[in-house]
């Protein structure tokens, strides 16, 4: 025997020993069924020792001594056409006996001894070198079975000569589950029909396989992962002094006999998706999933937890995106519903499911059928046909016991209504599942759910007093102790690990010396070096959209600087020649670098930034397609909600542009269904999958909790608000599939310095360094305070009005809003009427304006002005107002959650506060005109991509009190904002860099307190004669290293090009903000 051979025997015998050590019994070979792929002594033990023996003595009366080869011969037909995993679970039925049950589940709870009984008849048996062929000595190194039925094979190997990968070698070569030569096909090995999964294990890490199918065999790690990294753990030093296995947690966790059993009764399950192929032929591909190590033990200590402590508890599942979350959400909703106190009790009577994803639904049908095969199990609420409401719909689910209740965000209000209204659901627990728990509104939703589920049956209602009422409102928005949350997410916020992390000492609370961390972390980084999913930001390349605009009509009036900002981003982004010109750079690429891909089955995802984007950008996709033949093959779809018309995709200079795409009739319609006429209203995220779609273009769809394996390229044409949001639509190309080695994001908008910031916070699990500051929401309403918009009064009439409007909705009476209005209306009339003042005094000024510009007073110009500066700073301040109404409710909401603040008053005044904004004048959209505004300059160009170096791990941050609302808004000629920018840089340098740039420049002009204090206090001719011009120069220096060509422009341009530019940064620093184009 070789070195090599008689490691891998040691390993062997290793591994064998600490199983028959844990209860396992040991086979031999020459006991196996090779023709049949069972192990026939434990097939007969168990029916006849697990409550089965009187099927046993009838079959044994119908078929003698041919008893065992008659059950085996029917069990290997039931194997053949149901699969191994159905088989296990339900059983066979057998002429003269009926249904043959194959294993017996743990028991829920300790009361049926004749359950635990069966229970502990499971044989599990482990068979070394088992021989699998009837004529050749093909032997596998080691095969399980659960009585009788092969479950899973394992090949060793050991690092000594060979690692896993030689292993997983032997398995795509040596071990066919059809032989060619013989055309034998080999149960044991055969998809479904044989064991479910197949290890190639070293000492040091183990690969896994569900299907063999010879080079295609496709494995994927089951190690526990090292520090957030792949592989495993060095081993632990042991009592006698050697080192344990790296990969001992495969024996002495995995195989431990109730855990083993449980992963083939609770975790095992047949996934089936609806394929097509180019011919229109459709077809079931089946995929069985075996957990991965991390989803094994991320339910399992959950549920073990849940269990010891009961409701209550929080647990936030911290999962990289793409690493198998609604298999996760799927095995811990099913096990939390079985869940029982040893009395019995159910330690949850109903697991309610929060999600926004239509495949959820579906997916959790499907495997918690599989796992339990019990009907009625899951009932999914508004997406279901049904005659009935949503709120009914609810009620009957509730009431009739549903475990599992999925429901989408918006349908919590009606899951509120049911709850509050119905006594019966008293004292009850309940396990909520978030699903994506990094969403917005996922805070406010479960305090809806919260206060609903906190309020139910109280009962006491009529005998309350005011603020009585408002306590017990309070207290119920802080996590009530008979609901537990389990919040997954890829992207965590710092409020989702407030709201649903542990802290790291859970007797004590929260704190910056206790911080709250996830209950189980996957990392992305993790799951990258596994393979699991794809690094995006290898294949993120960053281009620039330069463009110059040139005004060659003089305005007749200014106006706001914002709406001409938004306008302008507007007309460029939807301009002809940006959106064709894209058009060609996409489908050239596509065609070039990525419809080859994935054997001609590679698709694509171009995400627009709006609905009147996305509907041109498919406009000019058909048509420039139509135009080229050799593009024919590129068919694509348009996601967006809602309708448009005509008029709002237009552009003004649709007309001169030769392209039948952009002639649109005004009162034309648009919706999806209408521009995808060939899906016939399928689901597009299912059409999408038919393989003659290679191209979706999307507007704010699709770019979360959508899964498709074969997108390989993403064209990203908008700006990405922020960080859970880059790194959730990127990682949308994340998924695996056979042959995807290599994917492409082209990203024509976005700093490529915000999008590796994203995704380094998540890339080994999003950490804080401090905790939420709870009075955070004091600061703001103390600022709400200054502006005396309502009294002390006011806020009693409130308070009185909403108990009345509370208590007749307990009693089931029409609430009276109408003194609700009636409490708001003073603040309401003092801040519409200020506002309205203030607009009437800026419309005067400006008037002036006009009137001076036209005589050519420069010192009527000046006065109308200054007069406007000072009432844009009231305006602003106003704004400050209604905007902190806004973040004072959305505050309160969440940290009322963290800590009930025993205020009643704090309570009365978050509902006053949240209908008085809602009430408060809105902005009227100013209508900017832009006629004469022409397109003078366009390139698409790449740009480099220099990580920086990042030296601390980044942090997720707190919410803050804010500053109160935006900057005052002066009115600007259109003409105005494009000239400064142009006159400064002269050609078509991207619009994105000279912005970048000149924030720099005032960035670094704002380091200086002397400059400061000369702007603040100087108008803008005294400025200049002090120190601001040579800061200015010593920034444009000092950009040299990051935007060398623009600092060269300024540097040699004449001295009217730099003043210019101190012009501009002046007036930055006078207003305190960056320029922002968007």
């Amino acid at each position: 025997m070789s070195e090599s051979a008689h490691q891998e025997k040691h390993f062997q015998n290793y591994i064998v020993s600490k199983l028959v050590a844990q209860g396992w019994k040991l086979g031999e070979t020459k006991y196996y069924d090779t023709e049949r792929a069972l192990y026939p002594q434990d097939l007969a033990t168990w029916i006849q020792l697990s409550g089965q023996s009187d099927k046993w003595e009838k079959l044994e009366r119908l078929n003698g001594e041919k008893i065992l080869e008659v059950l085996m011969d029917r069990l290997a037909t039931a194997l053949e056409k149901q699969g191994t995993v159905q088989v296990l679970r339900q059983g066979f039925s057998i002429a003269g006996c009926g249904l043959i049950e194959l294993t017996e589940t743990a028991p829920e709870d300790m009361r049926n001894e004749e359950v635990i009984k069966r229970y502990k008849a499971n044989i599990l048996r482990v068979v070394p070198e088992l021989k699998y062929h009837p004529a050749r000595e093909f032997a596998i190194d080691l095969v399980f079975f659960i009585n009788g039925i092969p479950v899973a094979t394992v090949e060793i190997k050991t690092d000594f000569t060979q690692s896993a990968e030689a292993a997983m070698e032997q398995y795509r070569s040596d071990r066919l589950p059809y032989e060619p030569k013989t055309k034998r096909q080999e149960p044991l090995l055969t998809f479904k029909r044989g064991a479910v999964v197949h290890f190639a294990m070293s000492d040091s890490e183990i690969m896994m396989a569900t299907k063999l199918d010879g080079v295609n065999t496709f494995f994927l790690p089951f190690n526990k992962g090292n520090n957030g990294h792949s592989g495993n753990p060095p081993g632990e030093l042991k009592a006698d002094g050697t080192v344990e296995y790296p990969v001992a947690y495969f024996w002495e966790d995995v195989c431990q006999p109730d855990a083993w059993l449980r992963i083939f009764h609770s975790f095992v399950y047949v996934e089936k998706k609806d394929v097509v192929d180019l011919a229109g032929n459709w077809s079931k591909k089946e995929t069985l999933i075996f957990p991965r190590f991390h989803q094994w033990t991320a339910v399992n200590e959950i549920i073990t937890d849940a269990k010891k402590n009961g409701a209550g508890k929080n647990y936030l599942a911290d999962h990289s995106a793409g690493s198998g979350k609604t298999s996760t959400i799927s095995w811990t909703a099913h096990d939390l519903v079985r869940l029982r106190e040893d009395n019995g009790d159910a330690v949850f009577n109903n697991v309610i499911i929060v999600t926004d994803r239509n495949v959820l639904d579906g997916q959790l049908q499907d495997a918690v059928k599989q796992i339990d095969h019990q009907f009625g199990v899951i009932a999914a609420i508004d997406r279901q046909k049904s005659s009935k409401s949503k709120s009914q719909q609810l009620s009957d689910a509730l009431l009739t016991g549903t475990p599992i209740i999925v429901v989408t965000i918006q349908t919590f209000p009606y899951a509120m209504e049911a709850i509050i209204t119905d006594k019966s659901l008293k004292g009850k627990s309940f396990a909520v599942i978030i699903d994506e728990a990094h969403n917005s509104q996922t805070g406010s939703t479960a305090a809806k759910l919260q206060t609903a589920l906190g309020m139910s049956g109280q009962g006491k209602m009529s005998t309350m007093t005011v603020d009585e009422l408002l306590e017990e409102l309070q207290k119920s928005r802080v996590k009530p102790d008979n609901i537990s949350y389990f919040a997954f997410t890829g992207t965590p916020k710092h409020s989702t690990l407030m709201l649903f992390g542990c802290p790291s000492d859970p007797s004590q609370p929260a704190s910056k010396e206790n911080l709250p961390k996830a209950f189980h972390t996957y990392s992305m980084r993790q799951a990258i070096e596994e393979g699991f999913i794809l690094d995006v930001l290898k294949g993120y390349v960053p281009y620039k959209t330069a463009f110059n605009l040139a005004k060659q009509l003089e305005d007749s009036k200014r106006v706001s600087g914002k709406a001409a900002k938004r306008a302008l981003a507007q007309w460029m982004s939807l301009h002809p020649t940006n959106v064709t010109q894209k058009v060609q750079f996409i489908i050239e690429h596509f065609s070039r670098n990525v419809a080859h891909r994935l054997d001609g089955k590679a698709k694509a995802m171009v995400v627009t930034s709006s609905r009147a984007a996305a509907i041109r950008y498919k406009k000019a996709f058909d048509s420039y397609i139509q135009k080229h033949s050799e593009y024919g093959f590129i068919h694509s779809l348009v996601a967006f909600s809602g309708k448009m018309t005509g008029k709002q995709v237009m552009h003004q200079d649709d007309g001169e542009f030769k392209d039948e795409a952009f002639i649109i009739d005004e009162n034309e319609e648009f919706t999806e269904e209408s521009m995808n006429p060939d899906v016939k209203g399928q689901d597009l995220r299912f059409a999408f999958d038919r393989p003659e779609y290679r191209v979706m273009l999307v507007a704010d769809k699709f770019q979360t909790g959508f899964d498709q394996p074969k997108l390989v390229a993403m064209y990203v044409d908008k700006k990405i608000a922020n960080y859970v949001e880059i790194v959730q639509t990127f990682s949308r190309l994340n998924r695996m599939a056979p042959g995807k080695d290599e994917i492409f994001i082209i990203d024509f908008v976005n700093d490529p310095d915000n999008v590796r910031k994203a995704f380094a916070l998540y890339d080994n699990g999003a950490q804080i360094d401090d905790v939420q500051d709870l009075n955070v929401v004091y600061e703001i309403k103390e600022r709400l305070d200054e502006h005396s918009l309502y009294s002390a009064s006011d806020l009693a009439s409130f308070k009185e009005a909403r108990f009345k409007t509370i208590r007749d909705i307990t009693h089931s009476q029409s609430p009276q809003h109408k003194a609700l209005y009636a409490a708001t209306d003073g603040a309401t009339r003092l801040y519409n009427d200020k506002m309205k003042m203030l607009r009437d005094a800026m419309a005067t000024w400006e008037s002036a304006f006009e009137k001076a510009r036209s005589k050519g007073d420069q010192a009527g110009m000046k006065s109308a002005d200054h007069h406007q500066d000072e009432y844009a700073e009231q305006i602003k301040t106003l704004l400050g107002f209604k905007s902190d109404l806004g973040r004072f409710c959305r505050t309160y909401s969440y940290i009322a959650q963290l800590v009930d603040f025993g205020d009643p008053e704090l309570e009365n005044f978050a509902a006053f506060a949240k209908l008085l904004q809602k009430r408060l004048m809105n902005e009227t959209p100013e209508s900017v005109d832009l006629k004469g505004l022409v397109l003078t300059g366009f390139d698409i160009r790449s740009t480099k991509d220099e990580p920086s170096e990042e030296e601390d791990t980044p942090v997720l941050m707190p919410v803050g009190p804010g500053g109160g609302g935006a900057s005052g808004d002066k009115p600007k000629f259109v003409k105005e904002i494009i000239e400064k920018l142009n006159h400064l840089f002269g050609e078509a340098t991207p619009i994105q860099d000279q912005v970048a740039f000149v924030n720099q420049i005032a960035s670094i002009a704002r380091e200086s307190d002397v400059v400061m204090a000369q702007v603040e206090s100087n108008t803008r001719e005294q400025a200049m004669k002090g120190n601001l011009p040579g800061a200015v120069q010593q920034g444009v220096v000092r950009a040299l290293s990051s935007h060398q060509k623009l600092a060269t422009l300024v540097l040699k341009s004449d001295r009217q090009g730099m003043s210019a530019l101190a012009d501009v940064i002046y007036e930055m620093l006078r207003e305190g903000k960056d320029l922002d184009l968007d």
